[in-house]
């Protein structure tokens, strides 16, 4: 399966900002990372949005979204140091990349 924007992503970095990759399923995702690194240092998941139980998913912060959301009800999951394999496969479980994504740049 095809993941050409998650591909770019981890080629060339987020500019030290999250990225939005829209999934098949209607669902998303965003990923903060490094160009050229193997892992991302921060994967947010939408409400929803479940993975599995390995090792790759297993740096999640259950503080981090509550501290910054301003008292209101934080939704999502924010995982650390995730590999891009582990992304990879998620979204091909999901049915791949959605059709339509924000640009880049």
């Amino acid at each position: 399966m095809i993941t050409a924007r998650l591909d770019y992503l981890a080629a060339h970095g987020t500019d030290g900002n999250y990225r939005r990759i829209f999934l098949a399923d209607g669902k998303g995702l965003s990923v903060k990372g490094q160009p050229g690194n193997a892992q991302f240092e921060e994967v947010y998941l939408v409400e929803g949005v479940d993975v599995p139980n390995s090792e790759a998913w297993e740096g999640e912060d259950q503080w981090e979204l509550w501290l910054t959301s301003d008292g209101e009800d934080a939704t999502g999951r924010l995982f650390y140091d995730v590999p891009v394999s582990a992304v990879r496969a998620l979204i091909e479980e999901h049915g791949g990349e959605g059709a339509e994504q924000d640009p880049i740049g």
